[in-house]
């Protein structure tokens, strides 16, 4: 996993504060400074945390607080760890393998760069959206969690009322047989998986843990693992062999003629297993945990069978259509699936990749000099909020019945309040008497009074109410002759949206020139730093 992406997972988990993996994987893989403690620290401000990052010396490790994330150097390799506990002869963290380490204090400084990211916690420190995100995953776990006890509940009443449950060896036989199917078909799905995302983190830590023989990627990528040319793998048939198998059993109601057949195919499998274990011995050399554990599977097979004798009973003739159905299934879906989900994949990578670009400021500085440049000043007009602290000046020019403008509301205040920008809005009212021009007037005359936090809750109330009705704004915001003032302040704004040809709303300009198309409004909260 990407020590970024584990170590942020970590220190929410540490703090309690819960996250999806997904929203915290974008963010810092579309980050432009990825990978870095930038692009952590960023992700943590989205979650509405403050974040501090600091060089200290090593007798200062006491006064942190905790946890926090540590930049270490490991084979000359930055890496981040979350530092969990600081005792008097030792440290606490999380390292680069997710593992809780407990080292002396000596151990950690020789790796320890000192360069440290604080963190704070705050009563609204959450994911954006998430309880929406849980119920999700809460209905999705209840649907999958029903089914597969409706699932098992019918097998097992199945086999219960089946032949092979007349007697306690046969009842053992079969139960053991079914166990070791159920063992083969999950590790098919995890060969399915390896297909389509064989350097998965989980994947990986499992296949290459146990030594340098083992090594799934030699083995499942290697040419012996495909047949027809590359066409179908040994993974794809893996799985289908136990999804047949399986199937027909259950479908059969645990016949004992079923029982028989699937008997005779586990023998025949077994030239398979020797020829796999002959390749991965001698021809490649190295060894596949998941092709070991269905090479043990289909031996078990094979050894339930002969000792229980049930390769002696007559062969159910009218379920071998069935039984190739069932085995070809999987194939023609997964030929059906599988582009699907390595398309998926590949967007979402084009997609990170895509907004990693965007995110950059140097890009859309590169983009904004080459927009159309406003050439008549904005001084004066419209309703302006400023900070010391911001980079960008922004002109929004905006309708106020507009759907577009009410969305880039917020996320523009929010630039505001963050102090990455200055504000001015301007209005696209013809009159102060027509339809627009009644609330303009009302904005304008708010903000003539000289208070910005009661202008920016003015037109909060106005964007972000589900239906905006003038009247009801008023009776909020009431006035005293101040609107009939403001038709010279619109007539002025109308003359300019005139002469820079405003075709639209909203139009966005940073720093004097209009944003690009390729840009949305939301991408600023990203792209402004």
């Amino acid at each position: 996993m990407d020590n970024c992406i584990q170590s942020t997972e970590k220190l929410l988990y540490s703090l309690k504060i819960r996250f999806t993996r997904k929203y915290i994987k974008d963010s810092i893989l579309s980050h432009p400074d990825h990978p870095s403690l930038l692009a952590i620290s960023d992700t943590l401000e989205k979650y509405q945390m403050g974040t501090l990052a600091v060089k200290i010396d090593a007798n200062k490790l006491n006064d942190m607080p905790l946890p926090c994330i540590v930049q270490v150097e490991k084979n000359r390799q930055p890496l981040f760890y979350v530092l969990k506990e600081v005792a008097v002869d030792h440290m606490v963290y999380y390292n680069d393998k997710n593992k809780l380490v407990q080292s002396t204090k000596e151990a950690f400084e020789k790796l320890w760069t000192g360069v440290c990211l604080l963190v704070e916690k705050t009563p609204q420190s959450k994911e954006e959206g998430i309880e929406g995100k849980l119920v999700t995953k809460r209905i999705q776990n209840t649907l999958m969690i029903s089914i597969t006890i409706l699932l098992l509940g019918s097998a097992v009443f199945g086999f219960l009322s089946s032949e092979v449950a007349t007697s306690f060896p046969t009842i053992i036989y079969a139960i053991a047989y079914n166990l070791l199917k159920v063992i083969g078909l999950t590790v098919g799905v995890f060969l399915l998986w390896f297909d389509i995302d064989q350097y998965n983190p989980t994947l990986q830590s499992f296949c290459t843990g146990g030594g340098q023989k083992i090594n799934c990627n030699a083995v499942l990528g290697s040419k012996y693992a495909k047949l027809f040319g590359g066409r179908l793998s040994l993974s794809l048939l893996s799985f289908s062999y136990f999804f047949g198998t399986l199937g027909l059993f259950f479908i059969r109601e645990f016949s004992l003629v079923t029982l028989s057949m699937l008997g005779i195919l586990s023998f025949i499998s077994l030239p398979i297993v020797l020829v796999s274990v002959y390749y991965q011995a001698v021809v490649i050399k190295q060894w596949c945990k998941f092709c070991i554990i269905i090479q043990g599977v289909l031996l078990g097979e094979i050894a339930i069978i002969f000792f229980s004798g049930s390769y002696n009973a007559p062969i159910s003739y009218e379920s071998i259509p069935l039984l190739l159905a069932l085995f070809l299934l999987p194939m023609l879906g997964w030929k059906l699936l599988k582009p699907l989900l390595e398309q998926e994949k590949e967007t979402n990578v084009h997609k990170r990749g895509l907004k990693k670009i965007k995110n950059n400021p140097d890009v859309l500085e590169g983009l904004l000099v080459k927009s159309r440049k406003i050439e008549t000043s904005t001084e004066g007009l419209g309703i302006s909020v400023t900070n010391d602290t911001a980079k960008y000046n922004v002109v929004k020019v905006c309708n106020p019945y507009c759907g577009p403008c009410a969305k880039a509301h917020p996320v523009l205040e929010d630039l505001v309040k963050a102090g990455k920008i200055n504000l001015q809005i301007l209005f696209t009212a013809r009159s102060a008497e027509d339809h627009m021009g009644k609330p303009v007037s009302h904005f304008l005359a708010v903000d003539e009074k000289g208070d910005k936090g009661v202008t920016q809750q003015a037109l909060d109330d106005w964007y972000l109410a589900d239906q905006k009705d003038y009247e009801v704004f008023a009776r909020k915001y009431p006035m005293n002759g101040e609107l009939a003032k403001q038709g010279n302040k619109i007539e002025a704004m109308r003359t300019w949206c005139d002469a820079e040809h405003i075709a639209h709303t909203p139009t966005i300009f940073i720093n004097g020139y209009e944003l690009p198309k390729e840009y949305s409004v939301e991408d600023l909260t990203e792209v402004l730093q």
